[in-house]
């Protein structure tokens, strides 16, 4: 696996200290302690990568570092991150502290003092209609408060529920080149929230099927995609085929999103076995 070192602009093999083992630091918030969009896309950067190595055999440690005495503040961002079905980290340190990592994961610009790791990963900016810090929007839903303050700027197109299953940030994200900038509107949020609701209905609408094998290609061209610098934007257009190809076998579509959503993890088998909704 490949990253794009934010040092030097060039694409770095991941190599772990460890055999088997790869360690990972996320750097986020600002000095002050202040938390925004940008650190739960460092946060899904970190989730993308070790959901692929695991795939791959390769198990990823994930530590967190936070500005010193931003704590209780971490604790509500993990809390955004949970919604959008972020791993929770295994360690939490303060900034500087990038320890044996591998790889230091920012969703800023790091000073030299916390990009020792051998390669620097810096996510790209979030923007939106929304002011203020990511901690102040997490009581309810992160996504809610942001389709609420983007609807205030323009309507969004969609459903409103749809667009407030924080999983719909997840796929918005998910979309856009790892360290490309990205506006967050009410409408790319409705859009994404009804794509997921479908492609669920669909998994749960062929999971009754007889099993049948991968599509190797479509599997393929997506793990390739994120094999370089974790861009997951091959095997989100995957799933969106899958959900046209009825000439492919139920078995295989089902199978295909099955494997595909172990990383891209937007709970496509959550429906099965609820019946109609």
């Amino acid at each position: 696996m490949r990253i794009v070192d934010a040092r030097t602009g060039e694409p770095a093999e991941l190599r772990p200290r460890r055999v088997g083992l790869l360690r990972v630091t996320v750097v986020v918030g600002e000095r002050d302690g202040r938390f925004d969009l940008g650190d739960l896309r460092a946060l899904l950067a970190g989730d993308v990568l070790a959901r692929t190595c695991e795939t791959q055999g390769l198990q990823v440690f994930t530590g967190l570092a936070v500005p010193d005495g931003a704590q209780e503040q971490a604790g509500a961002l993990l809390k955004a991150a949970e919604e959008m079905g972020i791993h929770p980290p295994g360690r939490l340190s303060a900034h500087g502290d990038a320890g044996t990592a591998d790889l230091v994961i920012a969703g800023r610009p790091q000073p030299g003092s916390d990009a020792v790791a051998p390669a620097l990963l810096v996510t790209g900016p979030v923007s939106g209609p929304v002011t203020g810090s990511v901690v102040g929007s997490v009581v309810g839903s992160v996504v809610g408060s942001v389709v609420e303050e983007a609807s205030d700027a323009g309507s969004a197109s969609g459903s409103p529920g749809s667009a407030r299953d924080p999983f719909a940030l997840r796929l918005v994200l998910l979309e856009h080149a790892v360290t490309d900038p990205v506006r967050i509107t009410a409408a790319a949020l409705a859009d994404a929230g009804e794509r997921i609701a479908r492609w669920r209905a669909l998994v749960a609408d062929l999971a009754g099927a007889p099993s049948g094998p991968l599509d190797a290609d479509m599997v393929q061209a997506g793990f390739d995609g994120l094999d370089e610098n974790l861009d997951a934007r091959v095997a989100v257009r995957a799933l969106q085929a899958l959900d046209e190809r009825s000439d492919l076998a139920a078995g295989t579509r089902f199978e295909t999103c099955l494997r595909l959503d172990q990383v891209l993890a937007l709970e496509l088998a959550r429906d099965i076995g609820r019946g109609p909704r």
